[in-house]
């Protein structure tokens, strides 16, 4: 690519998408220094340096029928992103959020626009209707597990494991007991770390049942608790459910990844969250529930039996899962008692999520991506697409 001043357009619909394309940004600027980038993201991608279009904050709807309800909004988003690409840009980056990007994709590809996914959608778990876009529609499609380059490859498509960006993203600089005299956790006390999700739907759905189940297992035990917050969620809404109870800190930010590794057990919402808590070993209950008609769609279309990325990575159950109905305070508790009154299953499943970091490749997963989109970009500009 000869342009010094290239326009990226980047989509990230979602929290995790934002931090890693806001270290896709930071890589790139050292290729192209004099880079414009803008399109959908959130505060990480805002600080690195994006134009916001929209925030994707907006456009954080957990489900079908959140989705069904905002569809008009949606299209206009959908719109607006049209019409930006329609003014030129160089490449379109997209970041996971398969449902918004695949409908993007074609209209890039169709004004000869590349094309290029960074982490692409999981189709491994949600079937392969979505492979033929990947093929028609994607110029550069770059995975994140190595198993995903496998899967590609069974379809004929040539998708590249650049590694994962979660290795570079985890840096914890405080030591346990400084962690806990900032926020004033009793040290002498095992602390259950609470990671409700950061949607609110979702933050609604499950901080309850979070919560409850502790209340329950403190009665049998002096334990502490904490809640990793999602800094875009106010404040006030986990207050909703503290019953002002004030003396439970609220985590959030960089010291997240620090409450997961000196929890002595997590109790997180289905996501990355979870991929983040096993690559520190922490063991943890996974907990998912969203709309009835959501569930009934879903479970027709996933071709896996396992929902946690932790599981999935590894290859089997090693944590448990309360999906939907079994997503109950009663069934947390249970599995809370297993990993504090059984030090062997405990032992085990911390034994066994250290098989994540090797799943996940060595550090420099941003780097490398930026490498191969100039890579591609030299060899194919806009015009030649």
């Amino acid at each position: 690519m000869e342009k010094d001043s290239p326009v990226f357009f980047l989509i990230a619909g979602e929290v995790s998408g934002d931090r890693h394309g806001a270290d896709l940004i930071k890589e790139l600027r050292k290729l192209y220094p004099e880079a414009r980038f803008k399109g959908i993201g959130g505060d990480k991608l805002k600080a690195a340096g994006m134009e916001l279009l929209y925030h994707n904050s907006r456009l954080a709807f957990l489900g079908i029928t959140e989705v069904v309800k905002h569809l008009p909004f949606i299209r206009r988003v959908m719109k607006d992103v049209k019409e930006e690409l329609r003014k030129g840009v160089d490449a379109v980056i997209l970041i996971d959020y398969p449902g918004f990007n695949l409908k993007i994709a074609p209209y890039a590809k169709k004004l000869g626009i590349p094309v290029i996914y960074y982490i692409c959608p999981q189709l491994w778990a949600w079937g392969e209707k979505r492979v033929e876009k990947i093929r028609r529609y994607v110029d550069l499609p770059l995975v994140i597990f190595k198993f995903e380059e496998l899967f590609y490859a069974q379809h004929g498509i040539e998708a590249e494991f650049v590694g994962h960006p979660l290795t570079e993203q985890i840096h914890i600089t405080v030591g346990k007991e400084a962690f806990f005299r900032k926020h004033q956790l009793p040290i002498e006390k095992p602390l259950v770390g609470l990671f409700p999700g950061s949607r609110e739907m979702e933050i609604r759905k499950i901080l309850p049942v979070m919560l409850q189940a502790v209340e329950m297992y403190q009665k049998k035990q002096d334990i502490t608790i904490a809640i990793g917050a999602a800094s875009h969620i106010p404040t006030s809404l986990y207050q909703e459910f503290l019953s002002g109870n004030s003396d439970v800190p609220l985590i959030s930010g960089d010291e997240v990844h620090a409450l997961m590794k000196y929890s002595h057990v997590g109790l997180v919402s289905s996501g990355t969250a979870t991929l983040e808590m096993g690559y520190l070993q922490t063991p943890m209950v996974v907990l998912y529930s969203v709309s009835p008609i959501t569930y009934w769609i879903g479970k027709r279309l996933v071709k896996i039996d396992t929902i946690a990325l932790a599981n999935i990575v590894i290859g089997e159950k090693v944590v448990p899962e309360l999906i939907q109905g079994a997503m109950t305070a009663e069934k947390v508790l249970f599995e809370l008692e297993r990993y504090f009154q059984n030090p062997t299953y405990y032992n085990s499943v911390k034994e066994r999520l250290s098989d994540i970091q090797k799943e996940l490749g060595p550090p420099g997963a941003a780097s490398r991506a930026a490498a191969r989109i100039a890579s591609f970009l030299n060899q194919h500009p806009p015009q030649e697409i």
